[in-house]
């Protein structure tokens, strides 16, 4: 059942362009969530919502482009190709050469987004239990130590009841210190420095109200392929995941992280194309004119997990103008998505899936090609971050099996950084693992160094151009 609600009227804040469009829109929310989630779906969370709903028509038109350009491509035996250069970018009246040739307006680099060598991953949220056992994941995150934690709501967050409207929930309980949280936060961190005294012999949080304040927060929406389940527009289509996602962190936490001196980061998973990215542009600007937030205030990094995307670097960079900071690699998303790019092509086999690590082949060229982007300037002298990949080996069972788990993970962090990322994304190892300082011998120099380099059109250029050879 689903329930048609009234729309609140926006306040100063919350005024859009056009009021019409605000009055006319309705729309259709699960029968009793709006009761049971009346923290999440605030007055001025389904305003946003409102305005948002706009672009669902877009997405799900995309959606079925993509379908229809995977399907060809099969049917032709067609291999991904590159954009013509003397085009623009769908979506955009950006040409594709000053894309690759950085003549577009990029982002500077946030101070909260320049120590990034240990980021962690995971949900805010445990399906099926109670606010005060579920905010736990919340507590781990921030007393880990690790420079950033991307909470999770995508792959790791599962898709059922009403489980990503209880991650919403931790967070904005978390971000803004809720005396309920406070005390589970005290509590974890007893906990976890009780384990550590065994483990290590040490404790591993000294001061945990500061320890709260470390680490950077950043959201993981989920993609445009994925509708919400709770909400519908006003013609009874689910409304985009991507646009509830958005709406709902951002509207519900940008004053506490503001506050709090933190920027608002999102990392946006499964773009294939500039196309989307485009479309997701226009989305994160519609709302920060909606919140009344400068353009480009809202910061993203892009997972690039499909090879499609990898034929689109640039152009996806200059597309999210500036809003965009950075790439993020990774093995496993990205290796199927090679694989099902050339279902057609029976000569194409994969070896067994251990041997495809970050220096395998058509895996090296995705790296290298993700560190040209980087490291090409915009048109004001702004580099890009690019965030080394999921950490697959994870620390848990004996010391032994800890110790082991680690060597690997500590050789993955080497090899990323000496190759000029900023260091690995996954588990929470930020008490354990170390931070390294190997940039200068990058290849090609450091993305993260250049990027975060006050006078960046001082950096080294001897990659600058690589994504424009064809």
């Amino acid at each position: 059942m689903f329930r048609l609600l009234k729309m609140p009227s926006p306040g100063a804040r919350g005024s859009i362009t056009n009021q019409a469009l605000l009055t006319s829109m309705k729309l259709q929310i699960r029968s009793g969530l709006e009761t049971a989630y009346p923290d999440v779906y605030t007055p001025e969370v389904l305003s946003a919502l409102a305005s948002l709903a706009r672009f669902n028509e877009a997405q799900k038109a995309l959606m079925v482009k993509r379908i229809k350009r995977r399907t060809e491509r099969a049917r032709k035996k067609q291999h991904i190709e590159f954009f013509d250069p003397t085009g623009s970018i769908p979506g955009t009246s950006i040409k594709v050469q000053d894309a690759r040739g950085g003549k577009f307006t990029g982002s500077e680099i946030p101070a909260d987004l320049r120590r990034q060598w240990v980021q962690g991953t995971g949900p805010g949220a445990k399906p099926h239990a109670t606010t005060k056992n579920s905010i736990r994941n919340v507590a781990y995150a921030l007393l880990s130590g690790a420079d950033g934690w991307m909470f999770d709501g995508e792959d790791a967050l599962g898709q059922i009841t009403t489980m990503s409207l209880d991650n919403q929930r931790n967070l904005k309980l978390a971000f803004a210190q809720d005396p309920m949280f406070m005390a589970v936060a005290q509590q974890v961190s007893d906990e976890m420095n009780q384990w550590a005294l065994g483990f290590f012999g040490r404790k591993i949080i000294a001061d945990w109200k500061k320890q709260l304040g470390f680490t950077t927060k950043i959201f993981r929406a989920r993609g445009l392929h994925l509708d919400d389940r709770h909400i519908r527009d006003d013609a009874g289509v689910a409304l985009s995941a991507s646009i509830v996602d958005l709406a709902l962190y951002v509207a519900n936490n940008y004053q506490q992280l503001q506050k709090s001196g933190s920027s608002l980061v999102l990392y946006l998973p499964k773009i294939q194309t500039a196309e989307e990215a485009a479309l997701w542009n226009d989305i994160l600007s519609a709302l920060e004119e909606h919140l009344g937030l400068p353009a480009g205030t809202i910061k993203v990094y892009v997972l690039v997990e499909q090879i499609e995307a990898t034929f689109q670097l640039m152009e996806i960079r200059a597309a999210l103008g500036k809003h965009f900071v950075g790439f993020n690699t990774g093995r496993w998303d990205y290796i199927n998505s090679v694989a099902d790019a050339l279902a057609w092509d029976k000569s194409f086999v994969n070896p067994n899936i251990e041997a495809i690590v970050m220096t395998y082949g058509y895996m090296r060229n995705y790296e290298d090609r993700v560190r040209r982007a980087v490291n090409t300037p915009d048109m004001n002298g702004n580099f890009a971050l690019w965030q080394g990949g999921m950490e697959p080996n994870i620390p848990v069972g004996s010391k032994e099996g800890v110790a082991a788990s680690m060597e690997k993970a500590v050789a993955g962090a080497v090899r990323e950084q000496k190759e000029g990322a900023r260091g690995g994304a996954g588990q929470p190892i930020g008490k354990i693992l170390p931070r390294f300082n190997l940039h200068p011998k990058g290849r090609g120099g450091s993305s993260a160094a250049r990027a975060c380099t006050k006078d960046n059109s001082r950096g080294p250029r001897s990659t600058q151009r690589g994504l424009a050879i064809r």
